[in-house]
């Protein structure tokens, strides 16, 4: 089975050959320079996409300058703040652009509040991808992410994906749960909304409490990614990851639709460091992919 669409991400195909998922492997840092070094590796490596999670990087600190506060009423996000945190953010991707010639960039800043370090309450987060797209519309084309992240709680889906559209980048939605596998029902109202509100690619990643969770996502991923003729297809391309130890099996197999997974590559010591749990080394994760090709 394969996605009833597809996306070219810098000529990558996202899915990749016959249906079998793209691999992205995210740039965790901790600084610029240390994700440039595992950029050149992942490269090396064989990756398809690479992450930048930005939020990670130590030069955009900026991130963290939101406070959250839970239940409260949160005033609106400073001018400032938000000019200096967009700032950081385009400095950080500046510095991947000589870099990553090799394999296009999905550009992520993840919430604290799905697994991130970013502290932005809803308003600050989408203020600040506003003024990150904003800036963007001055670089040259060649050096644009190829697709930025949206997380679809945030609410800022809509208007995000219209500015980015306009500047050629795609949008890959984004709803992650570190507690449980919400319901079928949940999980598919979500790939719809993202769908609706503009995404190219509706990504879902959620923690199974036991083997039928991770049953259960995989066949949401299959309906998904299913042609719309079908009855149950999104119409456009699906990442669903069930995460942790238990939930590897939904990062290698390609029989239900998945456009893209994540993997790792090790830096320089040898050491690894996934971005969400249950990511393996990328020549494993090739290794699997070409066994269980459909």
């Amino acid at each position: 089975m394969s996605a009833a669409t597809s996306l070219t991400w810098g000529g990558c195909s996202v899915p990749g050959d016959r249906g079998v998922p793209a691999v992205a492997v995210s740039l965790t840092g901790p600084t610029a320079a240390r994700a440039r070094v595992q950029a050149r590796r992942a490269i090396g490596a064989g990756a398809d996409v690479l992450e930048l999670r930005v939020d990670l990087l130590e030069e955009a600190d900026a991130l963290v300058a939101f406070a959250e506060a839970a239940g409260e009423e949160l005033p609106a996000p400073d001018p400032m703040v938000v000019a200096t945190a967009a700032a950081q953010v385009l400095e950080c991707l500046r510095r991947m652009t000589d870099v990553v010639d090799g394999a296009p960039l999905l550009l992520t800043c993840r919430t604290a509040t799905e697994g991130g370090h970013a502290r932005l309450d809803d308003a600050g987060y989408g203020a600040v991808l506003h003024a990150v797209v904003d800036g963007l519309a001055e670089w040259s084309p060649e050096h644009r992410p190829a697709a930025i992240d949206v997380e679809v709680q945030r609410g800022c889906l809509p208007g995000v994906a219209e500015q980015a559209h306009g500047l050629g980048i795609d949008v890959v939605a984004s709803f992650h749960d570190f507690e449980a596998t919400p319901v079928d029902d949940v999980l598919e109202e979500v790939l719809v909304r993202m769908a609706d509100e503009g995404a190219d690619l509706a990504k879902i990643a959620v923690w199974p409490t036991g083997a039928a969770d991770v049953a259960r996502l995989l066949g949401v991923c299959a309906r998904a990614a299913a042609d719309p003729e079908e009855g149950t297809g999104l119409g456009v391309p699906v990442a669903a990851m069930s995460m942790g130890a238990l939930g590897v099996v939904s990062r290698v197999a390609p029989a239900f639709g998945s456009a893209l997974t994540f993997a790792v590559v090790p830096d320089e010591q040898g050491e690894t460091q996934a971005s969400a749990p249950g990511q393996m080394p990328i020549q494993d994760v090739r290794r699997c992919l070409e066994l269980l090709r459909a």
